[in-house]
């Protein structure tokens, strides 16, 4: 009898305990992905005057909270070197719904900025 109490006791405390990153989300949140070689010390989103710092290549930044935002965005890149642009070929008029998502930067062989959207589960 005791070990049923205390396995129901334990399987209580462990159901309310757990949450979702989803829980508490009130806004559309987005992170950069860095897939290039480059170490980024800025990218700035144009549209919301946003600035993601310090993202070294191949990892990803801190998600940041938007009222509104797009599949698709401006963004100004600054590399120890060099500074890189990326402008969107097609433009979105719904904000994105409420969740969380990744800008993935890439660059080509000529150093053309790429953007992928992609919807973080």
């Amino acid at each position: 009898m005791k070990r049923v109490l205390l396995l129901s006791i334990f399987c209580i405390g462990l159901f309310f305990s757990c949450t979702d990153r989803d829980d508490n989300v009130s806004m559309v949140n987005i992170r950069i992905q860095n897939s290039t070689s480059l170490f980024f010390s800025e990218v700035r989103v144009a549209k919301n005057d946003t600035v993601y710092e310090n993202i070294e290549a191949g990892k990803f930044s801190e998600y940041i909270e938007f009222e509104k935002a797009y599949p698709t965005a401006a963004l100004t890149i600054l590399t120890d070197s060099t500074s890189l642009n990326y402008f969107p070929t097609e433009v979105f008029t719904d904000s994105l719904p409420i969740g969380f998502y990744t800008y993935e930067i890439t660059l080509d062989e000529e150093n053309q900025v790429g953007l992928n959207f992609r919807i973080d589960e």
